[in-house]
């Protein structure tokens, strides 16, 4: 693999454009809107060749072109390149999106075995630079053509990480997997927060609180497996302080009991898994959950009537 062409360089794109470079990849073009931000962008290979708008001379001059934008604009980037009319037969293409399959490509006369979705299991907050190392040691989501599975297999592999393949149809369900994993891990503990700013706590406070349960539960899973690190109350069938969590919490910030009880109903499953409680066990918390759950309803229902 020869010369490297990347269409965005936002949080993502910036990361494949830094570490792919700092492996050894030629890294030839970029193309970003943000022009100051072109500007700003330093390489160790200082011949990269950059634009604010998709270029037919970097398309032409480049073997893989790796499309990382947001979602809402694949499908105009594509376009874009269709039209373009140039010889792709020769050409890989990726995009880096966890939604978005490969059929975004196939309204147009791209070959299906040199397309592919690389989407890297990770977070992103900012735009990288020379000393970030989010691709490495992480699972890469795959889905597309054979003969593209197998050149993004080799750089996953010179960036010591791993992957699992996406099928087509379940890419969706891929990333709400990853969305769950990471974006309602801040949703849980800024709930955790408004619980304790309802007590007097300083919200603020709240990760510094939390974060050494937080780790020591990374760890325990780690060692010990998702079911073998569940604690607490559900998991010692302790139905008197699970009523009353739901009772304070239904006094105090009823707004919460869905939640709650959604997540505890989940957790009995766990629990149960882990052969701690047993199936009666199971069916009093739930009992005592869908009492919740039918007050709450019956009281949206008042409120929209």
């Amino acid at each position: 693999m020869n010369k490297i062409y990347i269409i965005g360089l936002g949080r993502v794109g910036s990361a494949f454009a830094y570490e792919l470079a700092d492996i050894g990849y030629d890294i030839k073009y970029i193309t970003d809107r943000n022009e100051d931000q072109l500007r700003e962008t330093e390489f160790k290979n200082n011949t990269i060749s950059i634009s604010s708008n998709i270029n037919r001379e970097f398309l032409s001059g480049s073997d893989l072109i790796i499309i990382s934008v947001q979602d809402k604009f694949i499908k105009d980037v594509v376009k874009r390149i269709a039209e373009f009319r140039i010889d792709i037969s020769n050409k890989y293409f990726f995009i880096t999106s966890g939604a978005v399959s490969t059929e975004v490509f196939y309204s147009y006369e791209f070959d299906k075995d040199k397309l592919l979705s690389l989407h890297p299991i990770q977070t992103f907050d900012k735009i990288s630079n020379e000393n970030s190392h989010l691709l490495e040691n992480i699972y890469f989501g795959i889905e597309g053509g054979h003969k593209a599975s197998e050149l993004a297999i080799g750089i996953i592999k010179n960036l010591n990480s791993n992957y699992i393949n996406i099928p087509k149809d379940k890419k969706y369900l891929y990333h709400s997997a990853c969305v769950i994993s990471s974006n309602f891990l801040i949703t849980l503990l800024n709930i955790s927060s408004e619980v304790m700013g309802s007590i007097g706590i300083d919200k603020s406070k709240t990760f510094e609180i939390f974060k050494p349960i937080i780790d020591r539960t990374l760890i325990n899973i780690s060692e010990e497996g998702l079911t073998q690190a569940l604690t607490g109350p559900f998991e010692r069938n302790d139905v008197e302080t699970i009523s009353n969590h739901l009772s304070s919490i239904n006094k105090e910030l009823p707004s919460l009991i869905p939640f709650y009880t959604l997540l505890g109903m989940e957790t009995v499953k766990v629990a149960f898994k882990k052969e701690s409680i047993s199936m009666k066990n199971v069916i009093s918390i739930l009992d005592l959950m869908n009492e919740y759950i039918i007050n709450e309803s019956s009281i949206s229902k008042k409120t929209i009537n």
